[in-house]
């Protein structure tokens, strides 16, 4: 089984920390505006699923003309949209971008859309001004599973949300080989990390 998945949301929200957690179990809290595909398999159920991630930086422009985001809706089989429990901004953000993405996939697919909507920060509840009341609302108004994690502590929390997808896509039946498309932004993990050991040193 192979999936298409992108991850979205604001800036500073940590969509790149979560997804190089899941990849190499490691924290980096600081990236830059890096767009990229990674591959990764992981073992759901007793069966072996790779998961192709679009880490996707964020555009205020989410109109449907926009080409680049029409791509990244039709090439995901889910989604993955990451909010900070501690930016009341970021949290809006997703609001309108479920229904971006779902009255866009609208237009070429009566499919449900797997969507799961990501409360990252919780080790910061210090600093929390989203409830988590007010994030499993909006999830299940929507119809999308509702996770909060914390990248920065916690691996197997980031691993729940990606089975948690993956689940959904198998119920939803759209979890297709398909091929990747888009080559000028693909980026391999070792030449992010090649490129970041170079700059410390």
């Amino acid at each position: 089984m192979e999936a298409n998945i992108v991850v979205m949301g604001t800036e500073s929200v940590g969509k790149s920390a979560m997804t190089v957690r899941l990849l190499t179990r490691r924290f980096i809290g600081e990236y830059g505006d890096i767009e990229s595909i990674y591959s990764q398999s992981l073992i759901v159920d007793g069966r072996e699923v790779t998961l192709n991630i679009w880490d996707s930086p964020y555009s205020q422009d989410l109109s449907v003309e926009t080409s680049h985001f029409h791509k990244k809706i039709q090439w995901a089989d889910g989604f993955v949209l990451v909010y900070s429990i501690c930016d009341r901004a970021s949290f809006n953000a997703i609001s309108r971008l479920v229904q971006k993405i779902k009255s866009t996939r609208d237009c070429f697919s009566r499919d449900k859309v797997p969507i799961v909507i990501v409360g990252n920060k919780k080790d910061l509840h210090h600093r929390r001004t989203v409830l988590s009341e007010e994030g499993r609302m909006l999830a299940l108004s929507t119809d999308c599973l509702f996770c909060e994690v914390s990248a920065a502590e916690n691996y197997h929390s980031v691993v729940s949300v990606f089975n948690g997808l993956v689940d959904r896509m198998k119920d939803a039946k759209l979890a297709t080989k398909r091929p990747l498309r888009f080559k000028g932004i693909v980026k391999s993990m070792s030449a992010v990390f090649a490129r970041r050991r170079t700059d410390s040193l």
